[in-house]
């Protein structure tokens, strides 16, 4: 009688641990795990199935849970913020940016109709720990954010290469600048696109010296479409002459290195040379947009090119790619337009000559113009 007795105490005994142990994996697992998360009522009319996924609309997602929402319509990328917390998404991406720490969604951003979409896991998996008492809001007060439903090129930003101090090439049988004649050709072009309802913005009007860094932060600050800087090339080898165009990529070629190098020797002359883009925006978000940027870049580069070859003023060398300083710190759609060889004794001649700048400057701004009519017209060649 007595052994039961004692197996029925140690029998208790057990149970009584497991159940304190039981509880304690519990608590372990509510402590490492996202909080629950539910959809707030306000929200469940609004929720949109894309595909057989359910979305919500972000600002209105935001709105209820007091989250700010910032949208950059041309590069289609958005910041989602609350006290010292932030998250980066674009469109069309499921790889976000969580305090700097990039994530995968289990489905992309879409934007339908104007209106930005994420997925309602998007809120539970990450907004859900930073989310406080909701607030119920009539969706009729709550402006959507919205994306053009057509693409427009309103701004471009010609860089006038060198200036001041930093001379840049210079002519062997004439002595002709780079500089000054970048400058002539730059303020060409400027007056053709605004002649043609473009704004314009130069880096440099003048013969001051602006330093490269300088030149990507007005670029980077002016909420442009384009960036075209305008140069004037140069070769060891006095036969090499036509018109060039680069956009950003990895040298190809040993011409393309050492005219990198030359192109960026500024950066010596430059007391901020060690300026950096991650500084102000993030290593993995820079990458997605100068991805997003380089199909775009080199449209515009073939357009400006098969111009230049239509209008027969010098002959063209056609696209090419390098990585210059000023196009790998740009945001946005950048080109390098190289404008014939000022060490040829024949194109320097040429390009001191006012009517063929003249000619140059309406072959470069008619690649723009029909670059702007093609990016418009299948809004962002989502048709290409």
């Amino acid at each position: 009688m007595f052994l039961f007795q004692k197996i029925g105490l140690y029998v208790k005994l057990f149970h009584r641990v497991l159940f304190v142990a039981l509880i304690a994996a519990f608590l372990a697992g509510c402590a490492t795990h996202a909080p629950y998360f539910r959809l707030d009522t306000s929200l469940q009319n609004q929720v949109v199935n894309f595909s057989g996924y359910q979305y919500v609309p972000l600002t209105r997602l935001c709105d209820v849970y007091g989250f700010t929402c910032a949208w950059d319509t041309f590069a289609a990328m958005g910041t989602v913020r609350k006290s010292s917390n932030a998250i980066a998404l674009r469109a069309g991406s499921e790889r976000i940016l969580a305090n700097g720490i990039e994530k995968r969604l289990d489905r992309p951003v879409i934007v339908s109709g104007g209106i930005v979409y994420v997925p309602v896991s998007f809120a539970r998996d990450n907004l859900a720990s930073m989310i406080g008492t909701p607030r119920v809001i009539p969706a009729e007060t709550i402006p959507e954010v919205t994306v053009p439903k057509k693409f427009t090129i309103k701004t471009v930003v010609l860089d006038t290469g060198h200036g001041g101090k930093d001379v840049g090439a210079l002519g062997r049988a004439q002595g002709a600048r780079e500089k000054d004649l970048a400058l002539i050709l730059s303020k060409k072009i400027k007056q053709i696109l605004e002649s043609n309802g473009i704004r314009v913005i130069l880096t440099r009007s003048d013969d001051t010296f602006i330093p490269l860094p300088k030149r990507a932060d007005i670029a980077n600050a002016s909420s442009a479409d384009l960036f075209v800087s305008v140069h004037i090339n140069a070769s060891r080898s006095r036969l090499m002459r036509g018109f060039e165009c680069y956009y950003l990529s990895s040298a190809t070629d040993d011409n393309a290195r050492a005219l990198e190098a030359f192109e960026d020797s500024s950066l010596k002359l430059s007391e901020s040379a060690d300026a950096e883009h991650s500084k102000t925006l993030d290593k993995t978000l820079w990458d997605m947009t100068l991805t997003e940027n380089r199909m775009e870049s080199g449209e515009l580069a073939s357009y400006i090119c098969a111009s230049v070859d239509e209008s027969l003023v010098i002959k063209n060398r056609g696209v090419r790619t390098a990585r210059f300083y000023v196009l790998k710190h740009t945001n946005i759609p950048s080109v390098l337009v190289e404008a014939g060889y000022i060490s040829n004794r024949l194109e320097e001649m040429k390009l001191k000559d006012p009517q063929v700048l003249g000619r140059l400057a309406e072959a470069v701004a008619r690649g723009i113009l029909r670059y702007k009519e093609r990016y418009e017209k299948t809004e962002g060649f989502t048709d290409v």
